[in-house]
């Protein structure tokens, strides 16, 4: 696992994880190893005998990660294999709840009457949530100031107070928070709405272009047999189908696809563009 204990990847594996140590009669064991928004982890499976033993769960990180951090050399779609895309994940675009702001126009409109522009908070340079507030930017010729934070809790408290304009928030906070009212969700990334929140998406409010989706994917070793990649995806994928496995996804706001290892490639394919073009388009650096 490429993140610390108590996040959604670290719940998501072991529930998975359970799963499969019943189908394959033994332990499967979760072992964190954080770093680098998941490079350390990644390097270590690239590394790993393709012998069925080793395996990792990762997010779109995966495919941005050597778009945006000058140590992650490897290429995604080579050095890795995808073996089930377990469901994706949008964001949303929240204000303070205490905000007179109550729609996408408004915000668009206070923006431009703001001197030197909003503020707007995302968890680093790059990250999926500044490179949307750039896009929403852009979109409408305005100017703003990206403010970046070293994890969700410390944005969510500055934007309580008021020290952020905007943030797109990852789908979990902005539910949790706007139950208790203290933020207010005016629209969400992605293709399609998030059954857990009351807002339409970027799309229906006249902002194409936020239509890619963040994703949980498990992932083997390069160079893996047909054979054991075949029987480890086909398991995967029927552990996927447990009402546990779904009640952990509904609770962390993921919409499962189940994608096997040729097709989550595709995606991997169609998606790495997408995001090196955003990526170029905002002028942001690897660091």
């Amino acid at each position: 696992l490429p993140y610390a204990a108590g996040g959604a990847v670290d719940v998501l594996a072991r529930q998975l994880g359970s799963k499969l140590s019943k189908t394959w009669g033994q332990p499967v064991v979760a072992e964190n190893r954080p770093g680098a928004n998941g490079l350390i982890a990644t390097q270590a499976l690239m590394k790993a005998q393709p012998d069925g033993y080793t395996l990792m769960l990762h997010l779109t990180g995966m495919i941005q990660n050597p778009l945006l951090l000058k140590g992650a050399t490897y290429d995604p779609l080579k050095d890795v294999t995808p073996v089930v895309q377990l469901g994706t994940q949008g964001m949303a675009l929240a204000v303070p709840g205490k905000s007179t702001i109550r729609s996408l126009d408004q915000l668009v409109a206070d923006a431009k009457t703001k001197a030197g522009g909003p503020s707007f908070g995302s968890i680093g340079i790059g990250q999926t949530g500044h490179i949307w507030s750039e896009l929403l930017l852009s979109e409408r010729n305005l100017k703003g100031t990206h403010v970046a934070y070293k994890g969700a809790s410390p944005m969510l408290i500055d934007m309580l107070n008021d020290g952020i304009d905007w943030a797109f928030l990852g789908p979990l906070d902005a539910v949790t928070r706007s139950a208790d009212q203290s933020v207010r969700v005016l629209a969400v990334t992605g293709p399609a709405r998030i059954k857990q929140l009351d807002a339409p998406t970027m799309r229906e409010l006249g902002f194409p272009g936020f239509e890619l989706t963040g994703w949980y994917g498990v992932f083997a070793p390069p160079n893996m047999p047909k054979d054991l990649l075949s029987k480890i995806e086909r398991d995967v994928k029927d552990a996927l189908t447990d009402p546990e496995m779904q009640k952990v996804l509904d609770t962390n706001v993921i919409t499962r696809t189940g994608l096997g290892s040729e097709d989550f490639g595709k995606a991997m394919r169609n998606d790495q563009p997408r995001w090196q073009a955003l990526v170029n388009k905002f002028n942001i650096k690897p660091e």
